[in-house]
């Protein structure tokens, strides 16, 4: 069984836009807080600001709100 990694991409939408490259995945983690429930890439997040993905250990990623996959970097976080 492979290990899963949630990632995360800031939308187009979001006034985060910019502070990764354009469609960059970064690594992510869930945490209990009313308001910025997603920690990754130096900052915290909230869930409607970002797509949310799956990284497998080959490298692929999943776009859960589409249900594509592509090979992609990963932006330490």
């Amino acid at each position: 069984m492979s290990e899963q990694h949630l990632v995360a991409r800031i939308k187009r939408s979001s006034k985060y836009w910019g502070q990764t490259a354009p469609n960059a995945w970064f690594d992510v983690r869930v945490v209990s807080d009313n308001y910025y429930q997603l920690r990754g890439n130096n900052n915290n997040y909230r869930l409607v600001d970002v797509a949310m993905g799956v990284r497998f250990d080959n490298g692929v990623i999943v776009d859960l709100s589409t249900g594509k996959s592509s090979k992609a970097e990963v932006t330490a976080s």
